[in-house]
């Protein structure tokens, strides 16, 4: 058994698994949810919207916690233990001592006060993390999981902070969202042919080039095309990194198959109107004129797709909504998505609690 522990978005790094991993999640506490198969342990390096990840060592009445622990740390060369509680269980310090007074060697509990912390103690100090999880069976019960795989939020942030070209108009795709669109496109698989029609600084390009993707890309801004390909360039001097392909265009979204004549999927993040926000509001009929825009946009560009797409092949986009004035104010719709060619498979909404523009995670495959 695998437990996988998921990021602020949990429907959407629940879907990014369910498109990588064959089988069911069952959900177990909150952000957590349990997975019974065997899992190929290279596709964990793929995932965007993971935390971590833990492994069962066994199931045990709750009454029985201490000894169990007290094995398991004995068998452990670790140093540095860390018990993460998700029953709440309100461990104290005289577990702690309990726990010392058994064990035959020298060892040091550690705090996990935040995530982030969490996850640099893990990575750093070597530490041995052990979670204590609901059963599914019982509620006299836990499980033990040691945790196995780590996200490396150091890679993120450099990515996203040490590519040569920035541009906060059009780079404002967090490279972990890049890379679960790509996912949800690809399904995770390498050697296709990634695409992205608006794809400014090249944000998903650069994450599909890291899964070993080759990619094409597109945008109405020559600047752009310009620093995306410095980017792209800067990640293919990563060491180790497959030798693929990319190919960019100065073209308009609309346009796109007259670009480029075929792909086998497309993720990306379309323009999505200007920025919203107290520095910049704006009144509820400009809003709904820009929806209106979007939709014309978007309708294009979808039918553009159709002549690119195989059949079966995914587009993966970010499609805007707006929340302003107590009204949510679509764009394009499913209906005139299904209606232009496509199925539609989900849709997952993205965003910050109270924020104006919401962004739809959607999935969709010409028919």
């Amino acid at each position: 058994m695998f437990y996988f522990f998921l990021g602020n978005t949990p429907a959407l790094s629940q879907l990014e698994l369910q498109t990588l991993f064959a089988g069911d999640f069952s959900p177990l506490h909150q952000a957590i949810v349990a997975y019974a198969q065997d899992i190929d342990i290279s596709l964990l390096s793929k995932l965007a919207g993971t935390l971590k990840v833990a492994t069962h060592i066994t199931t045990i009445p709750k009454k029985e916690l201490i000894n169990q622990l007290v094995t398991v740390i004995e068998h452990s060369a670790n140093k540095n233990i860390a018990l993460t509680d998700y029953v709440g269980l309100d461990l104290g310090k005289s577990v702690f001592h309990a726990i010392k007074s058994q064990v035959k060697r020298s060892i040091r509990f550690v705090a996990m006060d935040t995530a982030p912390h969490e996850l640099i103690m893990l990575s750093r100090q070597h530490v041995l993390e052990l979670n204590i999880l609901p059963s599914i069976e019982s509620q006299d019960e836990v499980c033990l999981a040691q945790t196995t795989w780590i996200y490396d939020a150091q890679d993120w942030v450099s990515r996203d902070r040490q590519k040569p070209y920035r541009d906060i108009k059009k780079g404002m795709l967090p490279p972990k969202l890049a890379r679960i669109i790509a996912n949800l496109a690809t399904c995770g698989k390498s050697g296709l042919t990634l695409a992205d029609p608006f794809c400014g600084t090249g944000t998903v390009l650069m994450e599909g080039l890291m899964m070993g993707c080759n990619v094409i890309g597109s945008d109405t801004s020559a600047e752009a095309i310009k620093g995306a390909k410095s980017n792209l360039e800067w990640i293919l001097s990563t060491p180790n990194l497959q030798p693929m392909t990319y190919d960019l265009k100065v073209a308009d979204a609309t346009h796109f198959h007259e670009a480029f004549a075929s792909c086998d999927c497309i993720a990306t993040e379309p323009y999505m109107g200007p920025l919203l926000d107290d520095r910049n509001p704006m009144g509820l009929e400009k809003i709904k004129n820009i929806a209106r825009g979007l939709d014309k946009l978007y309708r294009g560009a979808f039918k553009s797709f159709l002549l690119s797409l195989p059949v079966g092949g995914r587009v993966v986009m970010t499609i805007p909504s707006f929340q302003v004035y107590g009204q949510v104010i679509d764009t394009i719709s499913v209906d005139t998505l299904t209606s232009l060619g496509y199925n539609y498979i989900s849709s997952v909404p993205y965003g910050k609690p109270g924020a104006a523009v919401v962004r739809n995670i959607t999935i969709l495959e010409k028919k």
